[in-house]
């Protein structure tokens, strides 16, 4: 007994420095720059990114690189969430996936796990930025979604929302690009007040669309905010059910929404597209095309049409 006693004690001891040395190396991450070329944080950032979640898009311009939403497996508790990989590069669920197992709960009970757990998801992503000048810093933000079964698209938590996991996987991403390059990691001279605050969601003034009706401006103010924070089910809201997303395809909305969330470029383009260059159609004043000149071939446009007393958009394909 006293020998099971004291072989318990050394793994409880070994336990406790692993984890106070993991938190040892986090905060010395967060509070380090990188005194080197901007070519070699960028690519340990981008290596370690690509590692973790490899569904992403990057700027080397702008320093920039934002993955897509990758589902988070669920775990017996918020620690292992919090310290689990990425099991799914393909974002957010395919309609035909998520109701197969939101409909069939034997499906679900079957693997021995509580329905609602099941069938409740998580998502996460996450915005990465090499900033300011040599030694450069390296800032990891996090965001987390959650998907209800009957929702059309995963809602973003924010707030009071936001879930005790998101720190635990941003502080495992941190220090991923951290070992990648702490042979050229300096000390902050300062250090880094940590910011709370939320950064203020994009709003766009529907003043900026004058030369279109008011509701039509007003709708293409909210299409770009929610394409700009890649905000699926609240842009869910601004597509017609048979929305074209593809030339010479049947439009459906749920469709659109899955392929669009699949690659990322495309929503970023329609956030980019809806701008003070959409006009109303001349040959149809209950339509706005973005943008309002006639695209050419590999171009998107954007429609916008009035259908009854609200006004959606009809179509956001390629130009040919």
């Amino acid at each position: 007994m006293r020998r099971h006693g004291i072989i318990c004690f050394a793994i409880l001891v070994a336990s406790c420095s692993a984890s106070c040395s993991n938190k040892a190396d986090v905060e010395t991450a967060k509070r380090s720059l990188y005194n080197t070329d901007f070519s070699v944080v960028y690519s340990a950032a981008l290596s370690a990114v690509r590692d973790l979640y490899p569904t992403m898009d990057d700027a080397p311009g702008s320093g920039q690189i934002k993955t897509a939403w990758h589902q988070v497996p669920l775990a017996a508790n918020q620690d292992d969430m919090a310290q689990s990989r990425a099991v799914s590069a393909t974002g957010l669920p395919m309609q035909g996936t998520v109701n197969a197992a939101a409909q069939n709960p034997a499906m679900t009970n079957s693997m021995g796990q509580p329905t609602r757990l099941v069938q409740k998801r998580y998502y996460v992503r996450f915005d990465v930025s090499v900033l300011g000048g040599r030694p450069w810093r390296v800032k990891v933000v996090g965001h987390a979604s959650e998907w209800d079964p009957g929702a059309a698209m995963p809602t973003e938590m924010r707030g009071a929302q936001r879930p005790p996991w998101l720190d635990g996987r941003t502080d495992t991403l941190t220090l991923a690009i951290y070992n990648r390059i702490k042979a050229h990691a300096v000390p902050m001279k300062q250090p880094l007040v940590e910011d709370k605050t939320e950064t203020p969601l994009p709003k766009t003034d529907p003043t900026t669309f004058n030369k279109l009706p008011a509701d039509a401006g007003k709708r293409l103010a909210h299409v770009k905010d929610m394409a700009s924070r890649r905000d699926y089910a609240s842009l869910r809201l601004d597509l017609a059910e048979d929305v074209v997303f593809s030339l010479g395809a049947e439009g459906n909305a749920e469709v659109a929404l899955a392929m669009w969330q699949a690659d990322p470029e495309v929503v970023e383009a329609m956030a980019k597209l809806v701008s003070p260059q959409c006009a109303v159609d001349p040959a149809n004043g209950k339509r706005v095309l973005c943008p309002g000149v006639p695209p050419k071939p590999g171009e998107w446009q954007l429609v916008l049409e009035q259908r009854g007393e609200a006004w959606l958009v009809t179509s956001f394909v390629r130009a040919e």
